[in-house]
């Protein structure tokens, strides 16, 4: 919409999360997921971000935009029960992570002022983020502003091509994915692959 001009909007002044609820639209952008509406997060000129509905259809399922009264060709996606990501640090291929403190995990060459990075050291435990990580097992409500819970089993992690032990796999809000592992004493020091599978869904 011309109201966003060249920046962007974001749902953090919907509204809606007064009343404990997600924005299906922003500023007359709207979002359908296999004809169900989904949670507008993010929209600019290039790019629109959406939390999809809650659903337990598999496979190709249609997506379309509404802009005011502007519709957009549908186009089809693949929908799985499970299709796990960790977050990574821009532009990067580190995986977005957090000592016990909070403080961020990675070289400290990524460092910049109030955002210091120092590595992960064994047997630490870390929190790892991502999203796609399934439904809770005590499922959620759908459209509620509140997201969280355990999920019904733990993914598999390897660290460095070690086992990792998964002290919590779960929702720690609005798709958001946390994973807490311990770092296996056998990881090699330096940078080293990471990977959670669930079942037979795994993160790149």
């Amino acid at each position: 919409p011309n109201a966003v001009g060249p920046g962007s909007l974001n749902w953090s002044s919907a509204p809606e999360f007064a009343s404990g609820k997600m924005p299906t639209q922003l500023d007359g952008v709207s979002v359908t997921v296999n004809g169900k509406p989904a949670y507008v997060n993010y929209i600019s000129s290039t790019q629109v971000n959406v939390l999809t509905p809650l659903d337990t259809a598999l496979g190709s399922v249609q997506i379309q935009l509404t802009n005011g009264t502007n519709l957009s060709a549908p186009f089809i996606a693949n929908m799985n029960a499970v299709a796990p990501a960790f977050f990574l640090l821009g532009g990067l291929s580190y995986v977005v992570a957090t000592h016990a403190d909070n403080s961020l995990v990675g070289p400290m060459s990524l460092s910049v002022p109030g955002y210091p990075f120092s590595p992960a050291q064994p047997p630490e435990t870390l929190q790892l983020y991502g999203n796609g990580c399934g439904l809770p097992a005590a499922g959620l409500v759908q459209g509620s502003a509140t997201q969280s819970g355990a999920l019904p089993a733990f993914p598999s992690v390897q660290i460095g091509g070690s086992t990792a032990s998964v002290t919590y796999a779960g929702l720690a809000g609005l798709g958001l994915c946390q994973i807490n592992v311990a770092v296996p004493l056998s990881a090699p020091r330096g940078d080293n692959p990471i990977n959670a599978s669930f079942g037979s869904a795994s993160t790149p």
